[in-house]
């Protein structure tokens, strides 16, 4: 509400007194626990991506969150969220295809007020370049982009229940947060070291009793020692993007967790490959998960285990052998509120055996991915309606299978990744197929030569991304069909058709053809699938 209309406002100087004071009484108007919610926000650095998900993580832990009955905490959050946004006092920086938000941000102005009203308050407080002293009685402390020797004197720190840091590259030592843990914060909830420059953790993390959330993505963590036991209170833990491959049986220890993330997702140029972990037996007993990413199924009874963590909304799965297909089948069965489940076959040629005749009950899936060979498409598959985001890797469906044809009868699909997915030589996009479809990526068809779209299919497709498809031999049949395509990206093609579409005569029927589509492009598709595509947990 307040922001629209903004620009004019803001370019002129007059105007900005005005705002503040519009923005002051919008925050003041705000119940306690959104107040809160908002004031959190000054920790992160101007322009800052904050990342949905974690925030929603972060404020559970440091209880920002009311109970409700009948409610999770993870969707009164996001609730909460929603409410921030709709009264303009959040912005929506970035969403995934299907709509699902990824980042939100402040506006520069707000920033500014919120910042001042959190050092009022003592709520937060921002060490940024050199420091000579900590702050006295804060709660909350962000370090930033942090130079020099870190102060001495930790006794201020005392009050203290979160601790984050942003690019701070050689000054947080393994040395440092030990004195500083050590010395300073006991009932810290909040513990963020992502991208910090950690060899291992510190000793004096795993005596904070009172932590929920402990953030060590990014790091050069290779080991959680049995000590991780102790956090008992620990609601979220964050590994991915480290070269963790293993926990240790102590993690069973951790009842209350409800996220877990550890393991890496590859790009493009290593075939969107997953790396997970192996898990000790009896992962079934962290049975309050609701975020599982990428846990290693090497074996049926890790298959089975996954099935009592009927909580879970994400699910990540690597290294699934096409014997233990029916099991996971029985177990995602059992697994009713799921949002979001990736599959991953143990290695490039095993088949995804999914086509057993198990009931799922799988109405909330927005997200889906499967990676390994398919003899085709699972019934079960077709029968999502509420999926929006669909990608399939290595799944080499033949043409004679019709499968393509089935994928446009799913009514909520709007974004499709077909990864070495599919082997014939023509893929022909039919009339009445993929009503709400807006983004199509086709990714290492090795066969494919030409593609075609028919009249009134594909009618919302917004973004068209054709990449690695070395074998095709002209821009796709029935372009001027894609009546609201913005963009047309071509990437790792062949220099000849690459060649064709740069120099198009600008009287030729393929130059008519995209000539309504604003963007025609030759780039990297990993630039498209890190930015937009949502089938990884990270």
């Amino acid at each position: 509400m307040i922001f629209r209309g903004f620009g004019s406002e803001v370019d002129g100087s007059g105007k900005l007194d005005r705002i503040r004071r519009i923005l002051l009484l919008s925050y003041n108007d705000l119940p306690h626990h959104l107040k809160n919610c908002l004031l959190y926000l000054s920790i992160y650095p101007e322009d800052h991506p904050i990342g949905a998900e974690i925030l929603l993580d972060k404020w559970i832990a440091l209880g920002f969150i009311e109970e409700e009955e009948g409610m999770t905490a993870t969707d009164i959050a996001m609730r909460y969220l929603k409410e921030l946004i709709n009264r303009s006092l959040i912005q929506v920086k970035d969403t995934w295809y299907d709509g699902k938000l990824k980042e939100c941000g402040l506006h520069d102005i707000l920033r500014e007020i919120i910042v001042s009203k959190s050092k009022e308050q003592s709520f937060t407080a921002i060490i940024t370049g050199y420091c000579t002293r900590w702050p006295d009685k804060v709660r909350h402390l962000a370090i930033h982009n942090f130079t020099g020797n870190p102060p001495q004197g930790f006794s201020s720190l005392k009050c203290l229940r979160s601790v984050e840091t942003f690019g701070n590259k050689d000054s947080l030592t393994t040395s440092f947060l030990s004195k500083f843990l050590c010395g300073g914060p006991k009932f810290l909830k909040v513990l963020n070291l992502a991208s910090a420059e950690l060899d291992s953790i510190p000793k004096e993390v795993f005596k904070l009793f009172h932590l929920e959330y402990l953030d060590l993505s990014g790091t050069r963590v290779k080991i959680i020692p049995k000590s991780i036991g102790q956090l008992q209170n620990l609601e979220s833990l964050n590994l991915a993007g480290t070269t963790i491959t293993e926990l240790p049986v102590e993690i069973l220890k951790l009842r209350k967790l409800r996220t877990l993330r550890v393991g890496r997702a590859g790009d493009y140029s290593n075939n969107f490959a997953l790396w997970g972990f192996k898990s000790p037996d009896g992962i079934g007993k962290l049975t309050s998960l609701e975020i599982l990413g990428n846990i290693e199924v090497d074996g049926g009874k890790v298959v089975r285990e996954i099935g009592k963590l009927i909580q879970l909304r994400q699910l990540s799965i690597t290294k699934l052998r096409r014997e233990d297909g029916k099991e996971l089948l029985y177990s995602l069965s059992r697994l009713t509120n799921l949002r979001e489940l990736i599959i991953c076959s143990i290695k490039e040629e095993e088949t995804l055996d999914l086509q057993h005749s198990v009931s799922l009950r799988l109405g909330f899936l927005t997200r889906l991915s499967l990676t390994g060979r398919l003899e085709r498409v699972p019934e079960w598959v077709m029968s999502l309606q509420s999926l929006g985001t669909l990608a399939l890797l290595n799944s080499e469906l033949t043409e004679d299978e019709n499968a393509i044809d089935c994928l446009g009868h799913l009514p909520n699909l709007v974004a499709l990744m077909l990864s070495r997915a599919y082997e014939g030589e023509t893929l022909c996009f039919k009339a009445g197929g993929f009503p709400k479809l807006k983004e199509l990526g086709l990714v290492q068809l090795k066969r494919l030569k030409w593609v075609s779209v028919e009249e009134e299919s594909m009618p919302n497709l917004q973004q068209f991304v054709i990449a690695g498809c070395k074998l095709v031999e002209g821009l796709p049949l029935g372009l001027q069909n894609l009546t609201e395509l913005k963009v047309l990206a071509l990437a790792d093609m062949s220099d000849e058709l690459i060649h064709e579409v740069q120099n198009l005569d600008k009287q030729s029927e393929d130059y008519q053809t995209i000539s309504h589509i604003p963007q025609q492009l030759q780039v990297q598709f990993s630039l498209f699938y890190n930015r937009k595509w949502g089938i990884n947990f990270h």
